[in-house]
């Protein structure tokens, strides 16, 4: 039973067609590719636009401005449109210098004269970095905090030893308020701006022939060594002060200048020039004032030793008081 009923599903299983092993190939719709980014006609009718734009510019900014004075241009040999663009050229080289050149040839008018009082020396400052440093709050907004030592700076350099003079990268009309509050007593005598400085390679340089006054006359305190490299030797380069409340670098400063404006240098070039030798020139300085006070000591004691040990004190009064060896003998004069 069990042999039939195999057989049985056997010739039933070998009764089915046998299927093929590969399926026949469908056939279906493929989309062409669409062509990425513009035609070669439209690049065509791109350049010709920018062309006809660029040549029209051309022809705008460099059209004469008197007709009756073409006779007379520096570019009337030159083909036409060699003229227009010339032209051009210079007009957007003017438009250029407007921004990157200063304001004025004469930053600042001609020295006092008699009966007004004109300082003999001129100390130019750099405002931000130098005497003020910029921070944010969210509260309160960008505000400027004032260098220690910088009201004792001003008050004792101003006038009558230094013509105070603020010369910045800043733009005027956001400096021109901090100036104003950083000298409510007016030690201040001139404020020069962004403006006045010369746009060269990322850097606002300042010009100090520019001032209209004796370049031997003139210290720049400064915190950027390429805004003082058209006039160096006459620039002290500063460390940017970032808010240290402890600094005291305006405190030594000071000294130094008012050695200087009451020694009567006739160039301060030359005395920087000597201090520059230096890493530090206040510390150089220093040094120096220190070897001072021990010479002069040295100088008084060596004095003493020649008069016998002997001390003059001058009072008020006019009178000698004399302590030491002579005053003995005198004392002992009397008493014989």
């Amino acid at each position: 039973m069990l042999l039939s009923s195999l057989s049985h599903t056997g010739s039933v299983i070998r009764s089915f067609p046998r299927l093929p092993l590969r399926c026949p190939r469908s056939y279906y719709y493929v989309k062409p590719k669409e062509k990425k980014g513009p035609s070669f006609k439209s690049w065509l009718i791109f350049g010709a636009g920018c062309v006809a734009v660029a040549t029209g510019a051309i022809i705008y900014v460099g059209w004469p401005e008197h007709e009756e004075d073409n006779s007379k241009h520096p570019y009337k040999n030159e083909a036409l449109p060699l003229q227009f663009i010339y032209r051009t050229r210079d007009k957007i080289w003017d438009f250029y210098e407007m921004f990157a050149e200063p304001s004025s040839k004469m930053l600042l008018p001609e020295p006092l004269q008699e009966p007004f009082y004109q300082p003999p020396y001129t100390l130019v400052l750099e405002l931000k970095d130098v005497l003020v440093h910029p921070e944010y709050d969210r509260k309160s907004g960008w505000r400027f905090r004032k260098r220690p030592g910088v009201d004792a700076f001003l008050n004792q350099l101003g006038p009558p030893l230094f013509e105070v003079v603020i010369y910045t990268h800043e733009a005027g009309f956001s400096a021109s308020q901090v100036v104003d509050g950083l000298d409510p007593n007016g030690m201040i005598m001139y404020r020069l701006f962004r403006d006045a400085t010369r746009y060269y390679e990322g850097t606002h340089v300042k010009d100090l022939s520019a001032l209209n006054r004796d370049l031997s006359k003139v210290i720049m305190i400064d915190c950027d060594e390429k805004a003082a490299s058209e006039n160096s030797r006459n620039a002290i380069v500063l460390k940017k002060w970032e808010g240290d409340p402890s600094d005291r670098t305006l405190f030594d400063l000071i000294p130094f200048l008012q050695t200087i404006a009451t020694s009567n240098v006739e160039d301060i070039r030359a005395v920087l020039d000597f201090y520059r030798q230096e890493d530090d020139i206040l510390e150089a300085f220093k040094r120096n004032q220190e070897r001072l006070r021990e010479a002069e000591e040295a100088r008084r004691n060596q004095q003493n030793q020649k008069h016998g040990g002997t001390s003059t004190w001058s009072g008020i009064f006019g009178r000698s008081f004399s302590f030491g060896r002579s005053s003995n003998a005198s004392v002992h004069s009397e008493n014989k």
